[in-house]
């Protein structure tokens, strides 16, 4: 049976669609003549992203006959076969015969709901004049199955959950020239607190009320949706215990032997299943594991990981904590804005520590710590001329990210974390 009609009134209802008030992302996508693919974790806002890329088109005078956006979680499409997609371009070319010479846009969202999505992409990206836009959630759309899938054909962006700055855009605060120095900053730093626990997260963002709530039913689905439904696991108990431990204790050092150790006295559990259930946390983007930095992979893999979350919002909604964690909580909010601004993340421990180490491109190294009060702790200083002696000739900043302080002392340059969050990853 014939899909066409169908297809065409949701085509026509797209087109007569009113889009919602859009905040724009700052993710931004070069020129290119891949296919452009979109990932992240649930409820980042890819869809509202993928609004945004649409409202740009029709700025710059593209017709919106010659875009389509599709989710594929429409339950009018649901269930549909592979080869039931080409009803879906015969029923677009029904509507518009003259675009068939003209280059279109098509937007495929939560496209992975469909079996061998890939196959169709590939046929309509090598045979028509489309520029072709995917997404879908991280549970089930992984960046290394798109690598596979797509084979050469597409670029991958990570869209993650608000940076600083956009949330501050969430807030409608409008950044005054030279802030910094303004009495706008109060205002500023007054919502970092709020980043700082409630995450960024744009839902979570926009709401008054039942922030909280919002997040613990976040969780809930990270857990069932994305991996217990995913991953088909059976030992859920072993699951959850392991995620509240890894989100609880964001900012440490894991050790998979001692946890291994500790968890075997209270229920049966095999080495390999609590490293295949990290494997899968890490691969739906919840939780990111950092390797100790050195030039040797040996010892990269033989020294345990420090870990992260996602958002410290969501982290907070579920954690077992006993204090405020603000040394965790910023450490991690640092750690997600270099991942926003794709860099290469190590952490390094000799006698001292240091929090991040950045691989830069030009293979130099940046080496941060974040120190969230107005004193910095000696060991802090200590650990960064640590490292600048053992690596000299290879250091490109030393940094100390503060609450307030903003200074030069000893060749490190401490900011504050606000501020540092709110400068052009190309400015530091």
């Amino acid at each position: 049976m014939s899909n066409i009609p169908e297809f065409k009134y949701i085509i026509k209802e797209f087109h007569e669609f009113d889009f919602p008030k859009i905040i724009p992302r700052d993710l931004n996508i070069p020129e290119t003549s891949k296919i452009i693919s979109i990932v992240g974790s649930r409820r980042a806002g890819k869809t509202f992203y993928f609004y945004q890329l649409i409202q740009n088109l029709l700025k710059n005078d593209i017709s919106k006959e010659n875009i389509l956006y599709i989710n594929f979680e429409d339950d009018r499409l649901l269930p549909l076969e592979v080869d039931e997609l080409n009803d879906l371009i015969e029923a677009y070319y029904e509507l518009y015969p003259d675009s068939k010479k003209q280059k279109k846009y098509f937007f495929f969202d939560e496209i992975q709901n469909i079996k061998n999505w890939e196959i169709f992409v590939r046929r309509i990206f090598d045979k028509e004049k489309i520029k072709i836009y995917i997404t879908g959630s991280s549970s089930k759309l992984l960046s290394k199955e798109i690598a596979t899938n797509l084979r050469g054909r597409t670029l991958t962006f990570h869209l993650y959950p608000l940076g600083f700055n956009e949330f501050l855009k969430f807030k409608n605060i409008k950044m005054r020239k030279n802030y910094e120095y303004s009495s706008q900053r109060f205002k500023i730093k007054n919502l970092f607190e709020e980043y700082l626990n409630f995450g960024g997260f744009p839902e979570v963002a926009l709401s008054e009320k039942l922030k909280q709530e919002i997040l613990s039913d976040y969780y809930e689905m990270f857990i069932y949706r994305d991996l217990v439904e995913r991953f088909s696991i059976r030992n859920t108990r072993l699951l959850k215990m392991l995620t509240k431990y890894l989100i609880t204790n964001i900012s440490s050092i894991f050790s998979i032997n001692s946890y291994y150790n500790s968890t075997k006295k209270e229920m049966k559990v095999s080495k390999d299943t609590i490293l295949e259930y990290i494997s899968h946390l890490s691969d739906i983007n919840l939780i990111y594991l950092v390797p100790i930095f050195s030039y040797s992979l040996k010892v990269q893999q033989v020294n345990p990981s420090k870990t992260y979350c996602i958002d410290t919002g969501l982290r907070n909604a579920v954690a077992l904590k006993f204090s405020k964690d603000v040394g965790r909580l910023t450490e991690n909010i640092v750690y997600i804005e270099l991942k926003r601004r794709e860099k290469e993340i190590f952490y390094w421990k000799s006698k001292q520590e240091i929090d991040f180490v950045i691989k830069e491109k030009n293979n130099k190294l940046t080496a941060i710590n974040v120190n969230y009060t107005d004193e910095i702790n000696e060991r802090e200083i200590k650990g960064l001329h640590e490292f600048q002696k053992e690596h000299k000739s290879k250091i490109n900043e030393l940094l100390i990210l503060s609450k307030n302080l903003e200074e030069k002392k000893e060749g490190i340059n401490i900011i504050p974390i606000w501020k540092w969050l709110l400068t052009p990853s190309n400015k530091w």
